[in-house]
C-alpha cells in the first residue's frame, strides 16, 4: 500500500543522502589523515629516537625532549626570537591594516586601484619578495638608504646587524600582509549605517564611532586576524632563511624557531631531535591559540551576543 511503502522509501532516500555525503567529504577527510594527522603521529613517534637518517632508528625514551630543555642553547633563543617577531609583526600588522581599511573605506575615488595596491604584495611569492628586500635593505646600493641620505639620515644596516635585523623582518611582514586589509575592509562595510548615524546624532565624533560601533562590531574580524597573524609569525621560515646570513641572521639573531628545526633537520641530520622541537613547537601553538580564545569571550562581540 502507498501508505506503507512511501517511509520505507523515505528511509532509503535518506540513508542514499547520508552516504553521498560521505562520500563527497571522504576525499578531505583522506587529505586530512594521510598529510596531517598520519605525519604528525610518525613525527611524535620519531621524536623518541636518534634517527640521523643514515643511520637505522634507535628508541631513546625522553632523551631528545631533555636535551631540548636543559641543554640546547639555542632553544631558549629561538623561542626569545620567535617571541619578540610575534609580538612585533602581530602588533604591527593588525594597527597597519587596521588603519589602512579605515582610509579605503573612506575613499570616495579609486578604491579598487587602492585595495589592488596594498594587496598585490600578497600574491607575490614570499622568496621573490624577500630577496627584492634584500636588494632594499642593502646598506651600499640598497635603494632605502638611498633615499634616507636624501634626508641626512645616515646608513642604516638593517639585516645586517642584531638590533635591526627583526623590526627589518617586521616591515616585511607588514608588506606582505595585504590580505588582512582586505578582510578588515570586509568587515567594515557590514557595519550598519544607521548605527553611525546614531552615533552622530548624539553629538559623537570618529573617535566615538570608532570605539563604540565600528570595533565592537567587527571584533570577530579582528579577533580572526589576530590569530592568522600570530600563527603566521611562529611558523615564519622564508624570511629568515633568504634574509639571515648563514641562516639565521647575525649572531643568530634572526634565528626563528622553525628554522631552528630546519637546521637540525637538514643540515644536521638530527631528524629525531628536530621532531621533539616540532612537538614543541606544535604545543606552544596549541597552547597560545587556546589562550588567545579564552581571553577573546572578553572583548570579542558576536551577533546575537552568543559565543562561537
Amino acid at each position: 500500500m502507498p501508505t506503507l511503502d512511501r517511509p520505507t522509501s523515505y528511509k532509503s532516500h535518506k540513508r542514499r543522502q547520508i552516504w553521498a555525503g560521505y562520500l563527497f567529504i571522504l576525499p578531505a577527510i583522506l587529505g586530512i589523515l594521510i598529510f596531517t594527522l598520519a605525519p604528525l603521529l610518525y613525527s611524535f613517534y620519531l621524536s623518541f629516537t636518534n634517527w640521523t637518517v643514515l643511520a637505522p632508528k634507535k628508541w631513546i625514551g625522553f632523551e631528545n625532549y631533555r636535551k631540548v630543555f636543559m641543554e640546547d642553547y639555542f632553544f631558549v633563543k629561538s623561542l626569545k626570537v620567535t617571541a619578540y617577531y610575534s609580538i612585533g609583526s602581530v602588533v604591527a600588522i593588525v594597527i597597519f591594516c587596521f588603519t589602512i581599511a579605515m582610509l579605503l573605506n573612506s575613499v570616495k575615488r579609486a578604491k579598487a586601484f587602492f585595495r589592488a595596491v596594498f594587496y598585490l604584495p600578497t600574491v607575490i611569492p614570499m622568496l621573490a619578495g624577500a630577496i627584492c628586500w634584500i636588494w632594499m635593505f642593502n646598506v651600499d646600493f640598497g635603494i632605502i638608504n638611498y633615499a634616507l641620505g636624501f634626508l641626512g639620515i645616515d646608513k642604516q644596516y638593517w639585516v645586517g646587524a642584531p638590533g635591526s635585523v627583526i623590526p627589518s623582518l617586521i616591515i616585511i611582514a607588514v608588506w606582505g600582509a595585504g590580505n588582512v586589509i582586505v578582510i578588515f575592509m570586509a568587515g567594515m562595510q557590514d557595519v550598519p549605517r544607521h548605527l553611525l548615524e546614531a552615533v552622530e546624532i548624539d553629538g559623537g565624533g570618529w573617535w566615538k564611532k570608532l570605539t563604540s560601533v565600528t570595533i565592537p562590531l567587527i571584533s570577530p574580524v579582528i579577533f580572526y586576524n589576530i590569530i592568522l597573524a600570530f600563527i603566521n609569525s611562529l611558523t615564519a621560515f622564508t624570511q629568515t632563511y633568504v634574509l639571515g646570513r648563514n641562516g639565521g641572521g647575525p649572531n643568530d639573531s634572526a634565528l626563528f624557531y622553525s628554522f631552528l628545526i630546519y637546521r637540525e633537520a637538514f643540515k644536521y641530520q638530527n631528524m629525531g631531535y628536530a621532531c621533539a622541537l616540532a612537538m614543541v613547537l606544535f604545543v606552544i601553538v596549541g597552547f597560545f591559540t587556546y589562550l588567545l580564545f579564552k581571553l577573546s569571550s572578553t572583548w570579542v562581540h558576536y551577533e546575537g551576543g552568543s559565543k562561537r
